[in-house]
């Protein structure tokens, strides 16, 4: 599960002086005094501090590009915080004015990633987790929006686009034919691509149900668990920066990237999406791949020599995608 992958974005690295300088309108001057860079992620920085005079855990955030995607994962974590399990926003600055990134306070939530889980966990954790993650996701996919589209700050599709086969096709092509995609591809595999993308297309328009909240980076380094009486339950999701308007598809498939067909994780998370109100037809593992295709395609055209282990496994991946159907 991105093992290994190259971040896109270099680490901020700061020390306690310089945090404390940071969060001082945030906390009242009370000051930090212990600070730990978070590893996950690979394109913000996240610190967990511990405060003078408290053992409650917070989490600075530092945010790659402007202020809007910052203020698009806050109003998404006010949107959906009664139905899913995310982190409250105790500050946020996107003036750039005290430091020149959008930063945000938020609160700590205890758990452990999903990925260690599905590496290390029994059976009955897998299949517990399996069932939590499905009914978060339903939850999540019940938010809907009248077009899908990239959101701003104010969670409204400004900038819309097309769920039909046309741009789909026409997206692949400008990956397989006019970006690094082919090349790192390769003739072969780009033909075989282009032909399962040629060959399917024409279930997307059968499915125009209206866009939901994606989540556009559902996998097991974005979701916390915690062990309950019951088994593994989902702690908190994490990371919506790439967060759209779009089908349902996206996640599912993200989710299941590097899943065994028929898997155990795989029965008991479609199965709890569907009993806890995620609708799915006969042909949602097509429909997913086909998304998935979209998005490695994305990926492994912005990829650069510079990450070799990304460029490898998305091969893989994509490989794997049109030649297991």
């Amino acid at each position: 599960m991105k093992e290994g992958w190259e971040r896109t974005e270099q680490h901020i690295s700061l020390d306690l002086k310089q945090l404390n300088e940071l969060i001082k309108p945030a906390l009242s001057g009370i000051r930090v005094i212990t600070a730990e860079r978070l590893s996950t992620g690979f394109s913000n920085s996240n610190y967990k501090i511990i405060l003078e005079g408290s053992s409650t855990p917070y989490v600075v955030r530092l945010f790659r590009g402007d202020g809007e995607i910052a203020q698009k994962e806050a109003a998404i974590a006010k949107l959906v915080r009664e139905s899913v399990p995310v982190a409250d926003y105790i500050y946020l600055d996107t003036s750039c004015s005290t430091f020149d990134k959008a930063w945000a306070v938020l609160e700590w939530k205890e758990g452990f990633l999903l990925r260690d889980v599905l590496k290390a966990g029994t059976s009955e954790d897998v299949a517990a987790a399996a069932s939590s993650v499905g009914s978060v996701l339903a939850r999540i996919h019940s938010f809907t929006f009248p077009k899908s589209g990239f959101l701003d700050k104010d969670l409204t599709v400004t900038q819309p686009f097309q769920m039909d086969d046309g741009p789909f096709i026409s997206f692949i092509e400008q990956c397989l034919y006019n970006s690094p995609c082919g090349k790192w591809l390769g003739e072969e595999l780009t033909e075989q691509v282009w032909s399962f993308c040629q060959t399917h297309r024409s279930i997307l328009p059968e499915n125009m149900e209206p866009p939901v909240l994606v989540h556009s980076d559902f996998n097991g380094l974005n979701i916390l668990m915690r062990n309950e009486r019951e088994g593994c339950s989902v702690s908190a999701v994490l990371d919506w920066e790439f967060a759209f308007s779009w089908r349902r598809h996206a996640d599912i498939a993200n989710m299941l990237r590097y899943e065994e067909d028929g898997s155990l994780f795989e029965n008991h998370f479609i199965r709890s999406y569907q009993e806890n109100g995620g609708v799915l037809n006969g042909k949602w593992k097509l429909l997913s791949r086909l998304e998935d295709l979209v998005a490695l395609c994305d990926m492994l055209s912005h990829s650069t020599v510079d990450s070799p282990n990304r460029v490898r496994d998305l091969k893989r991946l994509i490989a794997r995608t049109v030649q297991r159907y």
